[in-house]
Parts: structure tokens; sequence; C-alpha cells
């Protein structure tokens, strides 16, 4: 008798546990976000040195739907010209699969007696790698 009521109470714990692991599996999974790489193409003069998002290589970024939004990227650094500067990348889709690139440069103060290297805005394309 002891049998009989212990075999289906063990059945409905093992099957409300596979439901809950089902359940807890299927939440993980609509929450994960996707992640979008992004290549720059754009010319980068000889010499000069950009604060740029893209120095390690494509840019990782979070994808929440399809439609592709403006970004800005804001890099600041001390720059061995003695002066102290933010880089600002702006992406602008053109369409669901490229950006426009724009990059320009603010100096935001120097040391004195510094002299500041020339400012190397310059323009590109950024696209989404697969």
């Amino acid at each position: 008798m002891l049998q009989a009521l212990t075999y289906p109470l063990y059945r409905s714990v093992a099957v409300g546990g596979l439901l809950l692991a089902l359940t807890v599996a299927q939440v993980r999974a609509s929450k994960t976000h996707h992640v979008r790489r992004l290549a720059l193409h754009a010319v980068a003069q000889p010499g000069a040195l950009y604060l740029t998002a893209w120095r390690n290589g494509p840019v990782r970024v979070p994808a929440d739907g399809g439609k592709l939004v403006p970004l800005t990227f804001e890099t600041l650094a001390a720059v061995n010209d003695g002066c102290r500067w933010e880089g600002t990348e702006t992406l602008v889709p053109i369409n669901d699969h490229s950006y426009a690139y724009r990059y320009d440069e603010t100096i935001l103060d120097c040391d004195p007696g510094a002299t500041p290297y020339l400012k190397t805005p310059r323009t590109g394309v950024v696209t989404i790698l697969p």
C-alpha cells in the first residue's frame, strides 16, 4: 500500500520538475539579447591617431528588434601631445544593413606649452557583419 502512494507522488514530482526546467529554459531563451557585430570602412590618414571604438576590430552592440537606430560612441583620452581629447563617432542608419559614419575630435584641454596634434575628422560606412 505504501508503494502505491509513493510511486504516483514521485512521478508527479518528476513531471513537475521537468515542466519547471522547461519553463526556465523558455524564459531564458526569450530574454537572450541579440548582438550585432559592426565593421568600420573608413580611410585613415597615415600617422593619425583616432579615438575609436574600433581600435580592437569589429564592435559588438546589442540589437533589440530588426530596425537600426542611430548610435554614438564617445572616447576620452589623454594623448601624448599634452592634451585631453574626445573622439565622437556618429552612426546614422542608411538601410537595414549599414550606417553612415562620421568621426570628429574635440580638444578638451591642454597642458601649458602643449602643441596639439592636428584634428583628423573622417567619414565612411559601417556595415553589419554576418
